[in-house]
């Protein structure tokens, strides 16, 4: 199958996946002199294209070195990407076998690689889905483009993206056994839990902030930890007790200005001028 443009000629090295709305396959640029290769969606469906359009016309600023042109060819709509070999990291993250000071900076390039993508959140939320996220020899992440465009989604977000990346990290995380205490691990869990977690920067700074704790922390940077932990709860005690306050305040004051008197103020005025039968007031 050949499909062409004004300025390149692609031709189908190998089929990826196939639907009954498109498909996904790698592709080679005859008019180049280096060959060089594309991920390619290639789709009919008018739906889809009009989704496709929609996305990306209000996508964000998109890079040429990362992403995306798009081209009509015989009544086929095509999306093609920048070809990367690919290594995923389902396959190749030995996470079983490695310390937990290397998991946890992988899991943050994890992080990095999402947070700084060009794809629309749109898009994104397919490639992790699809596993196109990709770990190197050295540890590092980076993304792999042979997406299925199909189910893409107009209505997901930046918040959406997030969820698909925690779970992926957990799925990592479940590698180490349970009997090792890793406190990224109870983080993630119970944030995950709570969907707490609105975008790529918070993740990555709370799992920046616990990364490491296995081991040795100054004493004063173990008690900022602890209040970065708990800082939610602190905040919800803290609301508690000047509610409290308040409706105290309010009150003494109603009960002043109804009674001219405050009675639960007497045990502090005049509490000790009479034990028993006994007045101590000259």
């Amino acid at each position: 199958m050949l499909y062409r443009t004004q300025n390149m000629s692609l031709s189908e090295v190998q089929l990826i996946s196939e639907s009954e709305t498109g498909r996904v396959m790698i592709c080679e640029d005859l008019n180049s002199s280096q060959r060089l290769r594309y991920s390619v969606f290639v789709t009919n469906d008018h739906e889809i294209i009009a989704k496709l359009h929609r996305v990306y016309s209000t996508a964000r600023n998109i890079s040429k070195d990362t992403a995306i042109n798009y081209f009509s060819d015989g009544g086929q709509f095509l999306v093609f990407y920048p070809y990367v070999p690919p290594r995923p990291i389902e396959s190749f993250y030995m996470g079983k076998h490695i310390e937990l000071s290397k998991c946890e900076e992988i899991c943050k390039n994890y992080i990095i690689t999402c947070m700084t993508s060009e794809l629309p959140y749109q898009v994104l939320s397919l490639a992790i889905q699809q596993g196109q996220m990709n770990i190197a020899r050295d540890g590092s992440v980076y993304l792999s483009y042979a997406i299925d465009l199909s189910d893409v989604d107009e209505t997901l977000t930046e918040k959406d993206c997030v969820r698909l990346c925690t779970d992926n990290l957990l799925k990592m995380i479940a590698m180490k056994e349970e009997s090792v205490k890793w406190d990224l691990r109870d983080l993630l869990t119970k944030k995950s839990e709570r969907k707490a977690f609105t975008n790529f920067a918070e993740l990555y700074r709370d799992v920046d902030l616990v990364a490491g704790r296995h081991r040795k922390t100054g004493f004063f940077r173990a008690i900022k930890m602890w209040f970065e932990d708990h800082k939610d709860r602190l905040f919800r005690i803290f609301l508690t007790v000047c509610v409290i306050l308040l409706v105290f305040t309010l009150i003494t004051f109603l009960t002043n200005a109804i009674f001219g008197d405050v009675p639960w103020l007497r045990l502090f005025i005049r509490s000790f001028e009479q034990i028993g039968l006994q007045s101590l007031v000259e």
